[in-house]
């Protein structure tokens, strides 16, 4: 792929919106509980537990990703982060603890 296809492809999923599901359980060992359902649950890292409650069904994966800009205090490459933000909410999607809204 090259350059400028990955950028239509960022482009693409830039303005993607999500919702989070599931409920919220607690916290252990300092990552994040959140429950699907009776039989299952997951421990979200703080990153991961950060991107899915930014998942409102009205916030952007763009807007996800500048708030996270923001609040870092590295420099960061706006790619890397994009590309972990989407590899995060795609993991998310797989276990049922977001829906595509948008």
């Amino acid at each position: 792929m090259n350059d400028e296809t990955k950028k239509e492809v960022e482009k693409a999923r830039w303005n993607e919106v999500y919702r989070k599901k599931g409920t919220e359980i607690g916290v252990d060992k300092g990552d994040f509980v959140v429950a699907v359902d009776e039989e299952r649950a997951y421990a979200l890292a703080p990153a991961v537990y950060y991107v899915w409650s930014m998942c409102d069904g009205e916030t952007t994966i763009g807007k996800i990703i500048e708030n996270l800009a923001e609040s870092i205090e590295e420099e960061i490459d706006t790619g890397t982060l994009y590309n972990a933000v989407v590899d995060i909410i795609d993991r998310l999607v797989e276990v049922n603890l977001l829906e595509k809204v948008s």
